[in-house]
């Protein structure tokens, strides 16, 4: 019995791609059908399968992840999942990523958009209920973004007709689900999709790559049915809420490898061996039937996959989005704030009529590249030079960009004797620890901030918004500021948030785990979303694309899994060498892990390891 239901669970998938497989070679795609090419989907839609599998929301059991190619990491994740992790603020609303989308138990709408003039398809739109969600499916062969720009729900898209067929090419997707049972589809993830209409019916086919928490490409097939009255309903009230009072900002509850107490319940219930419901290649596959006929063997083997494998870290499979050509890339973020990437960290500009604000200036590799493309956004000089630290990736430049600079404020005022810079170039603004640093370090003066502060917030008005830079103690460093534009809304966050790696937590230079938490808590304790998780608030993270309030509630998430495991294994007496043998990132190190470089995930676990067993002493004020 036990290798007919095994057979049941993953042969089923099979045979619905061979019936999509088989349906397509059904239709005829060389143009004698008396059709043109290309399909009309317009109209409001359903999926079937929420009638019909009763797989929706919830989308399956926990510990349920047979047939499903996922990584260690994607299992691990999964794993770790806590379904009380939704109680989080930042998760009660959270959007949907296609293909998922289309087994949500709401109603579709698709419709074309044509050019007024020549009546030519320019794209397709689809709105999503649940969420409330609008998708564009760009069909004029428009290019996709840089990788540097803003990932969403509905990721970019471009489509074509492939006979009476529309396949759709995805790219810059958010992290979402899979399944909604902890079974994480990354935002490396990249999306092909097949919409076939027949009828009244479409058949949608999907293929996932994820280099991220999959080893092979991930393949769904669900059907939609077509509405012959449109339905009323096409709104998704949602608002974050407390839902338990006193509910700490920084609590996300997680498993540690090994603890989940439901592993076993699908598996138990459905009389399914446990190594056949965790996923990956292997339970796609027959060869599956051959791993159990042992049963005690196959049961090893799924209790092996519960826990970080042994051998070496790996390394994020997710490239840098930061361009290497040696030129300045210039991407609008919102209000009158860019974002310039291509040396070093990110660098903002807030542009206007008074004179640029930038905050950040590089690594000094370009730094004429830079005047150049903060000239084009502002025809005034560049007036202020914020750095949110010391960190050569952030002041690299100062000496040259604020040569180009000039900030008349203080030219011929009472300032002009107490600071040194006031009338040669732009004033540079940074805490007090900052010019400390870069004293220490002994760089050159010219490129020391002059206007310091030692209190927790240095306020400016400045190309008509409130511009506020608050100093962030015992963050990565004990120098660390955040910048805040408040009419545009954009927050710069320097490394404090960096999404490229685990944060670079310097324990000598002041920097803390719970240092960083409460920096990245005091962010989210200010950002707005537009809707679901989405836009609103913009952020420019050190190094990294543009993001908004999700991605840096994701970041804040895994620093506190990471904390609280680490913590745990403290209070356990573990040693540095056995909470890095522990492999307590094993979960995260496809998407931030680095086995080589000035920071790797080994340096990163020390510096969370050490400052908990001795906090440093706050710096600054709060």
């Amino acid at each position: 019995m036990k290798k007919i239901r095994i057979l049941l669970v993953f042969v089923l998938p099979a045979l619905s791609l061979l019936g999509v497989l088989a349906f397509a070679q059904g239709l005829d795609f060389s143009g004698h059908t008396g059709q043109p090419a290309g399909i009309d989907i317009s109209g409001a839609w359903y999926p079937l399968a929420f009638q019909d599998s009763g797989l929706i929301t919830a989308s399956g059991a926990l510990a349920e992840y047979g047939g499903i190619p996922l990584n260690e990491a994607g299992r691990l994740y999964a794993l770790a999942w806590n379904p009380s992790r939704i109680q989080g603020r930042q998760h009660q609303c959270m959007g949907y990523v296609p293909p998922y989308t289309y087994n949500q138990p709401g109603n579709l709408r698709f419709w074309e958009e044509r050019d007024p003039d020549t009546q030519r398809l320019v794209a397709i739109k689809q709105y999503w209920q649940i969420a409330e969600g609008t998708r564009t499916i760009w069909m004029d062969d428009r290019p996709h973004p840089p990788a540097y720009a803003q990932h969403t729900w509905a990721g970019f898209s471009t489509g074509k007709y492939e006979g009476n067929e529309l396949t759709v090419y995805t790219t810059h997707l958010k992290r979402g689900w899979i399944r909604a049972n902890g079974l994480p589809q990354s935002d490396e993830a990249t999306l092909v999709e097949h919409f076939v209409r027949h009828g009244d019916r479409i058949t949608y086919f999907s293929v996932v790559n994820d280099p991220v928490y999959l080893d092979e490409p991930f393949s769904r097939t669900y059907t939609l049915g077509r509405f012959v009255k449109e339905p009323d309903a096409w709104q998704y009230a949602c608002d974050d809420g407390e839902q338990i009072l006193g509910r700490s900002e920084d609590q996300v509850e997680s498993y540690f490898w090994g603890r989940h107490p439901f592993v076993r319940e699908f598996a138990d219930k459905n009389r399914i061996p446990l190594l056949g419901t965790l996923g990956g290649p292997v339970t796609m596959y027959e060869d599956l039937l051959d791993r159990l006929t042992d049963s005690n063997a196959a049961d090893a083997g799924a209790m092996a996959e519960l826990t970080p494998s042994a051998g070496p870290l790996r390394a994020s499979r997710a490239p840098d989005p930061t361009p290497h050509d040696g030129e300045i890339h210039v991407l609008p973020v919102q209000g009158n704030v860019f974002m310039l990437a291509g040396d070093g960290g990110n660098i903002a500009v807030q542009a206007g009529d008074q004179g640029a604000m930038v905050v950040n200036s590089g690594s000094g590799a370009i730094p004429d590249k830079i005047i150049a493309a903060v000239k084009k956004l502002s025809d005034k000089p560049i007036e202020f030079i914020v750095n949110t630290g010391f960190q050569s990736d952030f002041t690299g430049g100062n000496v040259k960009l604020r040569a180009a600079g000039y900030d008349p404020s203080v030219q011929g005022s009472f300032f002009s004797g107490q600071f040194v810079d006031a009338g040669k170039g732009a004033t540079i603004i940074g805490h007090q620890n900052v010019e400390n640093h870069l004293m220490a370090l002994k760089t050159a003066s010219e490129g020391w901030p002059s206007d310091t502060f030692v209190q927790a917030r240095r306020r400016k008005f400045q190309n008509g918004e409130a511009v506020e830079i608050f100093h962030m103690p015992n963050a990565v460093t004990d120098a660390d500021s955040i910048v805040h534009f408040r009419r545009s809304d954009v927050f710069v966050t320097g490394d404090i948030f960096n999404l490229v790696t685990y944060p670079h937590i310097d324990v000598k230079n002041g920097g803390s785990i719970q240092g960083e938490l409460d920096a990245l808590n005091f962010i989210l304790d200010r950002t707005v979303y537009k809707h679901d998780e989405e836009d609103g608030t913009m952020i420019v993270p050190g190094h990294g694309r543009i993001c908004d309030e999700w991605e840096l509630a994701e970041y804040r998430d895994m620093l506190v899994i990471v904390r609280d495991r680490v913590q745990d294994l403290i209070r356990k007496g573990a040693t540095l060498e056995q909470v890095e043998a522990a492999h307590i990132t094993a979960d995260y190190d496809t998407r931030f892990g680095a086995t080589s470089g000035p920071w790797t995930t080994a340096m990163f676990v020390d510096a969370v390891y050490s400052s908990l067993k001795k906090p440093p002493a706050r710096s600054g004020a709060k």
